[in-house]
C-alpha cells in the first residue's frame, strides 16, 4: 500500500521522498462508507520532474489521503495553519494513522489508505 504509492511519487520525483512532515489543508468525513479524506500540503518537497502540463512557478505540492473504511476517529485542535508529522503504520486487521502538530492531534483507524494527488500550486 505504502510502497504503492511511493512508486507512483517517483513519476514526480527523481528520487525518493519520505512523507512525514505535512500542512493539513482539510479533512472531510462522509458517511457513505465511513470514510475520511485528509487533504494536506508536503512541507519541502516539491516535484522536481512534473508533466509538462503542469505550470511553471509552483511553490507548493498538494497530496492527500483517502482513508476507506474507517473505525475510530479522534481530533483535537484546529488553525489556520497545522503543520503536523504524519505516521502511517499497518497493522493485521487495520491501519493506522497519526497526524501530531502544535496545533492538532489526530488518530484514525480504517480499513485502508488510498493516496491522492500530487498536484501543485502557487501559494504566497
Amino acid at each position: 500500500m505504502i510502497l504503492m504509492a511511493v512508486c507512483y511519487l517517483i513519476r514526480f520525483f527523481s528520487s525518493p521522498i519520505k512523507i512525514s512532515e505535512i500542512d493539513i489543508f482539510d479533512i472531510k468525513i462522509d458517511r457513505a462508507g465511513v470514510t475520511v479524506i485528509i487533504s494536506f500540503d508536503l512541507i519541502n518537497e516539491i516535484p522536481d520532474q512534473p508533466p509538462i502540463k503542469w505550470m511553471k512557478g509552483y511553490n507548493r505540492c498538494r497530496c492527500g489521503i483517502n482513508c476507506g473504511g474507517v473505525s475510530q476517529m479522534k481530533i483535537e485542535g484546529v488553525s489556520p495553519s497545522m503543520p503536523a508529522k504524519i505516521n502511517i503504520n499497518k497493522n493485521d486487521s487495520h491501519v493506522e494513522i497519526n497526524n501530531v502538530g502544535d496545533d492538532i492531534n489526530m488518530y484514525l483507524q480504517c480499513m485502508h489508505v488510498q493516496l491522492m494527488g500530487p498536484s501543485v500550486y502557487i501559494s504566497n
